[in-house]
């Protein structure tokens, strides 16, 4: 299965996590454009909160890429998480921090 990996701001990783956040927007620009249209659904998405080596990450599939030109963003259709690391749900926090 392809994957893209791209970063997150860490209030949306949370929502993702805890499954409040079923729909992931990217701006329509040439970048996304580009990088959506290599891949075809049902790929990953590796969502990254910050660079350092135990940053908090979540891969999910997803399921559906809708185009809406009216708000001018790509609509990422969210399924199963994959897998969730260096993130603990019952907290709502990062683990494995200093």
């Amino acid at each position: 299965m392809d994957k893209i990996t791209t970063t997150i701001k860490r209030e949306w990783l949370t929502k993702i996590a805890d499954r409040t956040k079923r729909v992931e927007y990217r701006e329509i620009k040439s970048y996304w454009t580009k990088r959506l249209s290599v891949v075809k659904p049902p790929f990953l998405l590796r969502l990254i909160n910050g660079m350092q080596p135990k940053a908090p990450e979540i891969t999910v599939v997803v399921t559906k890429v809708r185009k809406n030109s009216r708000l001018g963003r790509f609509e990422l259709v969210l399924g199963k998480i994959v897998e969730l690391k260096h993130w603990s749900v019952k907290s709502g926090r990062p683990t494995g921090r200093p």
